[in-house]
């Protein structure tokens, strides 16, 4: 009778089980399907928020960028190059002698050198593209600056972009002065101060030029902004039958028959 008990009483708890076993999951399925369906709730506020803000941060569609005139080719690489070269030797070449005798040393009184200077680059980058809408550089390399809607460029916009190397130099200069003595980098007079202040200051329309150059979409400086999106396209020869601009024009014949003007391997992106 013992082991009879024994058995049954083995047998009974094991039907429980597996009664308890067969209850219990229900309950167990559904109280996680409930902690489930609530969580996703939670989520999909959180997500449609996102979207929102996602929507709200979009950025707009980008305004007219200046574009390259229609009606007009773009210069080869060779005419933007000898045209910078002629350029930046009319109106800066004649700093360098100068500051050649100084570094050398020598004591020579400068100044009808530097009026004459200033002259030649007023007239090279104000009076011929105010005239003639091109600077001596354009003449020689067959090119002009135009705007985006096809109309030449004013004469201030070369006259400012040139002066983008003396304002570098300036700077330069300004900032190795002020790091050359720490202790009083402004000076000691107000009007030091000042004139280095004015100094730094020259830098900041170059470093904008530069960002904007460098890393914006249409790859426009600064004052190609200011003056309608401007750009450098192929032009013809003045026509000119005598005088200097004759010669520009047999320059530019020479420079031609040599290949300076023509398209070299690694070409450049349009941004004169």
């Amino acid at each position: 009778m013992g082991l009879l008990e024994k058995a049954e009483s083995g047998k009974e708890p094991g039907k429980k089980s597996k009664k308890e076993a067969v209850e219990k999951p229900p309950t167990k399925v559904e109280a996680p399907q409930q902690k489930k369906a609530a969580k996703p709730k939670k989520e999909s506020r959180f997500s449609r928020r996102r979207e929102r803000e996602k929507k709200a941060k979009e950025p707009k569609a980008p305004v007219d960028l200046p574009s390259f005139p229609a009606g007009f080719e773009q210069p080869t690489s060779g005419q933007m190059t000898f045209r910078r070269f002629v350029d930046i030797l009319v109106s800066y070449g004649w700093m360098f002698p100068i500051v050649g005798i100084y570094g050398w040393g020598s004591d020579f009184d400068a100044t009808f050198f530097i009026i004459g200077g200033m002259l030649l680059y007023i007239a090279n980058v104000g009076f011929l593209p105010s005239r003639f809408n091109r600077t001596v550089g354009n003449i020689v390399s067959r090119t002009k600056f135009v705007t985006s809607s096809g109309n030449n460029a004013s004469w201030a916009y070369t006259f400012l972009k040139g002066l983008n190397l003396p304002f570098a130099l300036i700077g330069l200069v300004t900032a190795l002065m002020m790091t050359a003595d720490l202790s009083a980098p402004l000076g000691d007079t107000t009007g030091s101060a000042v004139i280095r202040i004015i100094g730094l200051l020259l830098l900041l329309p170059l470093t904008l030029d530069w960002l904007l150059t460098k890393f914006s979409m249409a790859k426009r400086g600064l004052w190609e902004r200011v003056f309608g999106g401007v750009w450098l396209v192929r032009s013809t020869k003045t026509g000119s039958s005598k005088g200097w601009l004759k010669r520009l024009d047999q320059l530019s014949d020479y420079a031609e028959k040599r290949g300076l003007l023509s398209e070299k391997e690694e070409d450049t992106t349009n941004l004169d």
